[in-house]
């Protein structure tokens, strides 16, 4: 009979007066790997924070039994708890350039990790996520988010824990590396009979890979079948006459090392219409979109109605900016997380169109949100109360107030469950239909891309391999 490892029973969560987790059982084995989903907001972090015993101070959290290797995890010593958190229990995060020290090397953080100081154990750990030795010596803005994500596994697991919880550790990879990512995952979890658990908003990926799928809602965890996923379905739209916003001609870009990211690149980017830029990690998409921003410098030339990008922006930055706004993928590190949404959204309204009433700026914020169907008790929260599908459409909001010309949306989806990726779409969908707005959409999510756009341009190493109209 398989060994329980951690088990919870009528485990309830709330912030303030807000249910989040309610009388939920659950319960792990070793070699289990149980995948948790469910849309953003819904209490997935909140899930694992209880846990693992830290939780946010404004989060009340009760339950009636917790059980780690049938210890009692509720009145455990707070160094007794740290020591299980070192030795036994496994922490794979969502982005592991935010994770891991960049002033330290690799080699040096999985030598400080490690329960026992062994080279050896140090260089199978990188063999066991299929790197090599050399990573050691490298630091971690030196390597790709593939790379990163191979060290967060190596960290997990170099101490064989009896628990790996994973929390979103591949939001931020494309398809074929999250596929990657997860088998390798799993891999490990079966060879050494980890228990793991994996949040995540791929459904796909959980159910082809997990033991056992729980979805999250109304802060129970359900068992259901992987038929009730809802696809994208959402119109195409077309600009007949095909006047074009961007002009790309033989564009290049370089890293400080002369590598290129981008090469002799020349594109069309049409006025009026979603523009879908897809490509792998590492093809381009990210450099493309920050050129085109006005954030980066670029060989070659960009038209934009008709006026080379470089001289525009050298004349008239800040009304370039106003007329294409960035939309970036962590909407979360974009907003003052000293302000409320509502002091954030005011702030286009007060400097860019130069709305000195404060009551007529609200009124305008709170009408958008109505039309947008938005919540409007949103506004006097702050980012790190907001789901990431709550702070992208927040964000979406605040661009379109600057009355931009063109959004650029760089991966703004990818860290999303489907449920909210098809919210932030209808947003903007719906601010296209309105505005005649030209929208440059970036993603590795291929479906996404070919549901929503007129226009597709696929890059591969920095070039262009195909236009689909």
């Amino acid at each position: 009979m398989e060994k329980t490892i951690f088990e919870v029973k009528q485990l309830n969560a709330s912030y303030g007066q807000e249910v989040i987790l309610k009388n939920l059982d659950f319960s792990i084995k070793e070699g289990e790997v149980i995948g948790i989903i469910g849309e953003s907001g819904i209490g997935k972090s909140t899930f694992l924070e209880c846990l693992l015993g830290n939780i946010h101070q404004k989060v009340m959290m009760n339950a009636s039994e917790m059980k780690f290797l049938e210890e009692n995890w509720l009145t455990l010593s707070s160094k007794k708890r740290r020591e299980y958190l070192r030795q036994d229990i496994g922490i794979i995060f969502q982005n592991g350039q935010h994770s891991i020290d960049p002033l330290f090397t690799i080699g040096q953080q999985l030598e400080e990790i490690m329960l026992e100081a062994n080279p050896q154990k140090i260089i199978e750990a990188l063999k066991m996520v299929q790197l090599e030795e050399k990573v050691l010596q490298l630091y971690p803005h030196e390597l790709s988010g593939g790379m990163l994500q191979r060290v967060m596994i190596a960290m997990a697991f170099i101490n064989h824990p009896k628990l790996i919880i994973a929390d979103e550790p591949f939001s931020a990879l494309d398809v074929p590396l999250q596929m990657e990512m997860m088998q390798l995952i799993v891999h490990l979890a079966k060879q050494y009979r980890t228990a793991t658990i994996m949040v995540t908003h791929q459904r796909e990926l959980a159910y082809n890979f997990c033991t056992k799928v729980l979805t999250l809602e109304e802060g129970e965890l359900v068992a259901q079948k992987e038929d009730s996923h809802k696809k994208f379905n959402f119109n195409r739209l077309s600009n007949e006459k095909k006047e074009t916003f961007f002009q790309l001609k033989h564009v290049t870009s370089h890293y400080k090392d002369e590598n290129v990211i981008l090469k002799n690149l020349t594109v069309d980017i049409p006025k009026y219409e979603v523009t879908g830029i897809i490509g792998h990690s590492g093809a381009g998409k990210t450099t493309l979109a920050r050129i085109l921003s006005g954030f980066i410098p670029y060989e070659g030339h960009i038209l934009i109605e008709g006026k080379e990008l470089r001289e525009v922006l050298a004349q008239e930055k800040q009304s370039y900016y106003r007329r294409v706004q960035y939309l970036f993928q962590n909407s979360l590190l974009s907003f003052n997380p000293n302000q409320t949404i509502l002091k954030s959204l005011e702030e286009p309204l007060r400097f860019i169109r130069k709305i000195k009433d404060r009551s007529e700026r609200i009124r305008m914020i709170q009408e958008l949100f109505t039309n947008l169907e938005l919540e409007l008790d949103w506004l006097e929260k702050y980012p790190h109360q907001l789901s990431g599908g709550q702070c992208q459409r927040c964000a979406i909001a605040r661009a379109i107030f600057a009355q931009p010309e063109c959004l650029i949306c760089d991966e703004i989806t990818s860290s999303l469950d489907d449920a909210n990726q098809e919210k932030v779409i209808q947003v903007l969908q719906k601010v296209q239909e309105e505005t005649n707005m030209t929208i440059v959409f970036i993603s590795h999510n291929q479906s996404l891309i070919e549901a929503i756009c007129s226009t597709v341009v696929a890059l591969k190493e920095g070039q262009l391999i195909e236009t689909l109209i």
